[in-house]
């Protein structure tokens, strides 16, 4: 059974609740992808980012793109669903124990518009499709920072509707105001109805 410290920096780990958001001082941008961007900020480890464009397959956790872009993890021995290290660092960490709240490896997906958010489930849970981006930064200290690796271009845009498109011919496109009647339709319907007034005048003398 984990301890309650343990249970702790699960939560804080998972959900990213125990400390601030803040956005990173400088960021890299990436190239655009027509799978999913797999990025691995190694920060105070040492290290340049290390950013993977990844077909993903049908059924494709977090997990296994990680894997395919060739970042092996390595999970918590007590809580098989946690990483403890990725490309076998840090080398100092002991896995057989949630490692502590300001030193860990923080899960990242992107929405449509290239936006870092914390992951709200583990990486071996998580679905990442094409179009998204997928992180795992390195966190040294009690402030809990997004990547600094800017996707932008590199992942999907929401797509918006087209306009619709109409001939040039002006009398096909819908119009805005009712068509105008001929001006020789009124006096017209009054002639007739002076007409009918007449005969039936008539007929009743």
């Amino acid at each position: 059974m984990l301890s309650l410290r343990s249970a702790l920096v699960a939560l804080a780990i998972l959900a990213g609740a125990t400390a601030p958001v803040v956005a990173p001082a400088s960021a890299s941008a990436a190239e655009a992808c027509d799978g999913v961007t797999v990025v691995v900020e190694p920060n105070a480890l040492g290290g340049e980012p290390e950013v993977t464009c990844v077909r993903p397959d049908e059924g494709d956790t977090g997990a296994d793109l990680f894997e395919k872009a060739g970042h092996p993890l390595t999970y918590v021995t007590s809580m098989p669903s946690v990483v403890c290290r990725i490309d076998g660092r840090p080398k100092t960490a002991g896995c057989a124990q949630m490692p502590p709240a300001d030193a860990y490896w923080s899960l990242w997906v992107t929405d449509d518009s290239g936006a870092w958010s914390y992951a709200s489930r583990n990486v071996t849970e998580i679905s990442v499709t094409s179009g998204q981006g997928v992180a795992f930064t390195w966190i040294d200290d009690d402030v809990v920072t997004a990547p600094a690796t800017v996707l932008g271009d590199a992942v999907g845009a929401p797509s918006s509707p087209s306009p619709e498109l109409f001939p040039e011919d002006s009398d096909s496109r819908p119009s805005a105001e009712p068509e105008q009647l001929p001006a020789w339709v009124a006096p017209a319907g009054i002639l007739a109805l002076f007409s009918v007034a007449g005969v039936v005048w008539w007929r009743r003398r």
